[in-house]
């Protein structure tokens, strides 16, 4: 070894060691690798399996489809009500709102007071796309966009009751 050699060995500046940090970096990234490829391949796997299951339970489940007539609500809901005054008129629209049909008796109201409850529930049947038919005298029913009236008893009923006053 020459004098500068010594000199700079003394002062360290050249390295006499040789690192081995290289060669462990460079095994520890083969070793990544190698696991990234082998997630990469369970991954894949896993997949096109779930994706098989998927299929086969799709098809599997279109053959057990059965359609109901009548949509997705099977059971439907008729409140009676008899209001006395007119303030009970949003509990009555309250339950148009939750999809249920009612049958209003206005027998015990004042008649003007029937008046404004029935322009109540008019308003709220149109808002809701509803309808609402007399169905005997000061009775009449109210019902939301899923339920549909149909027959013809208001017409017998009102053949029927000529000589009461209608309002």
């Amino acid at each position: 070894m020459s004098i500068i050699g010594k000199v700079k060995n003394f002062f360290a500046m050249e390295e006499e060691y040789e690192d081995d940090y290289d060669y462990e970096y460079e095994e520890q990234q083969q070793q990544q690798q190698q696991q990234n490829q082998q997630q990469q391949q369970n991954q894949q796997q896993t997949s096109k399996h779930a994706r098989e299951d998927f299929n086969h339970d799709r098809n599997a489940s279109k053959q057990k489809l059965v359609s109901l007539p009548g949509g997705a609500s099977l059971t439907s809901k008729v409140v009676l009500a008899q209001p006395r005054e007119y303030a009970e008129a949003q509990d009555v629209a309250d339950h148009l709102r939750a999809k249920k049909a009612v049958v209003i008796n206005l027998q015990q109201m004042q008649i003007d007071q029937a008046k404004r409850f029935v322009d109540f529930l008019s308003g709220t049947v149109y808002a809701i796309s509803g309808d609402i038919k007399k169905i005997g005298t000061n009775t009449f029913i109210c019902t939301p966009d899923n339920i549909d009236i149909s027959g013809t008893i208001t017409d017998m009923l009102f053949e029927e009751d000529n000589s009461i006053k209608r309002w």
